[in-house]
């Protein structure tokens, strides 16, 4: 199990003389339970938005140095894209933060994130999750989730006012983002349908009518996490899951989706979610709490980056400016404009998982914490990623628990508990001996 340490360091202010990741002085910092931000979005190198699982939006207006909070929508948000200065939309989970479960909602702000409108009444049925948002423009907007399913695609062409719901279950047991160049032609991935299949890759070229599966993984356990476009060619893909036995991977294509190459970021036990590339030589992968790795070849080798934590989105602004968001939002660049913390506070998780005894031959037990309600999945896995045993999944209350595992029947071997939940997770190698 990694479990991080708290880690304090001394603060000090100081401005970017070289490319560099660093956390941003004033930004949103969240300390605790469900440390994560989840999403950012610029839609210049000076005005951007992010939002928090406790249903904070915040927005800088110069480049970061400085952020409002402009709302608290009482939702668990997990996504925001805007299509201007004025029009923008957030998506949130079944559930607010710390609450029982409850459909997700679709926001939308037409005054840059002053007020905002719940779209959900227009949307049949109601969303179980909003994980990812596609903006084309200020009329055409696409939503999908939830990663825990079902796999769906939500669809407005008249900026909110009605929606289409697109089921993907045929194709996918979940998807988690999305993203349109066209209001046509676009990309979904998650996971397929089958347990060998592994992450999917999906592409609709008639907004959303039709739609191919373009790429799986074949890797029990994957789920593709977070897709970029760098430009019309080369698009990524990261790959988060439970099987170590592949390593920590990403998907890189160069023929604009038509197909796609799996390259190793590290090996071990590395869990990765979000991903950017700046060009199509130099890119950045990062997780729950191993910093960054960066590739300055297009993927065929990677560098481990000691800087942050909790990474999820990263957005390219321009060929010298990255945003990302994580524990806090970080930034890239070769300005000594942007101010940046040289260290930043990492809280430890609200949450932990134990298991014993280990080795085992009959029986195990599974000890563990939630701080908060959550969704969960607990679950046992083979080192290929293949489901042997599901503990629970679903809307998990908060408190300490255990689970009893009866293992006596299973072959002897290594395998894997998942810990798999909203506020992060902890996968726990287990030795079945006989």
């Amino acid at each position: 199990m990694r479990t991080p340490l708290l880690l304090l360091f001394l603060l000090c202010t100081t401005g970017l003389s070289a490319q560099s990741w660093q956390p941003l002085v004033n930004a949103p910092n969240l300390i605790g339970p469900l440390s994560k931000l989840d999403d950012v979005h610029f839609i210049n190198a000076s005005t951007g938005w992010t939002i928090s699982s406790q249903g904070k939006v915040f927005k800088t207006e110069d480049g970061g140095e400085n952020w409002q909070e402009q709302a608290d929508l009482n939702e668990f948000l997990r996504c925001v894209k805007f299509a201007n200065e004025d029009v923008g939309y957030v998506g949130s989970l079944m559930g607010s933060f710390g609450g029982p479960p409850s459909n997700a909602r679709i926001f939308k702000t037409e005054d840059g994130g002053a007020s905002w409108t719940d779209l959900t009444a227009a949307i049949s049925p109601e969303p179980i999750g909003i994980c990812g948002l596609s903006v084309v423009d200020e009329q055409t907007v696409y939503g999908c989730g939830a990663f825990y399913g079902p796999a769906r695609v939500y669809k407005s062409l008249d900026g909110g006012a009605s929606w289409t719901t697109i089921d993907l279950s045929g194709l996918a047991t979940n998807v988690v983002d999305l993203h349109f160049f066209t209001a046509d032609f676009g990309f979904v991935i998650g996971a397929g349908t089958t347990p060998t299949s592994g992450g999917v890759i999906l592409r609709t070229e008639d907004g959303g009518a039709n739609w191919e599966v373009v790429h799986n993984t074949m890797v029990p356990s994957d789920l593709l996490w977070k897709i970029q476009a760098l430009d019309e060619d080369h698009l990524y893909a990261a790959i988060a899951g439970v099987s170590m036995v592949n390593g920590a991977r990403i998907l890189v294509s160069e023929d604009g989706g038509a197909s796609w190459t799996s390259r190793l970021v590290a090996a071990g036990e590395i869990h990765l979610q979000g991903l950017g590339f700046i060009s199509p030589e130099r890119g950045f992968a990062g997780g729950f709490f191993e910093g960054l790795y960066e590739t300055r070849d297009g993927g065929a080798s990677w560098e481990q980056i000691l800087v942050g934590a909790n990474y999820n989105r990263f957005q390219k602004i321009n060929d010298s400016l990255m945003y990302a968001s994580g524990h806090t939002i970080y930034a890239f660049s070769d300005s000594s404009d942007i101010m940046t913390s040289t260290a930043e506070i990492l809280a430890p998780p609200s949450y932990s998982m134990t298991v014993a005894p280990n080795p085992a031959s009959d029986q195990f037990r599974i000890s563990y914490t939630l701080q908060n309600p959550t969704h969960l999945q607990l679950r046992l896995y083979d080192t290929q990623g293949k489901i042997v045993q599901t503990f629970f999944e679903g809307w998990h209350p908060g408190g300490e628990f255990q689970v009893d595992a009866a293992i006596g029947q299973l072959p002897a071997g290594m395998y894997i508990v998942g810990f798999l939940s909203r506020e992060g997770d902890i996968l726990q190698k287990v030795l079945i001996e006989k």
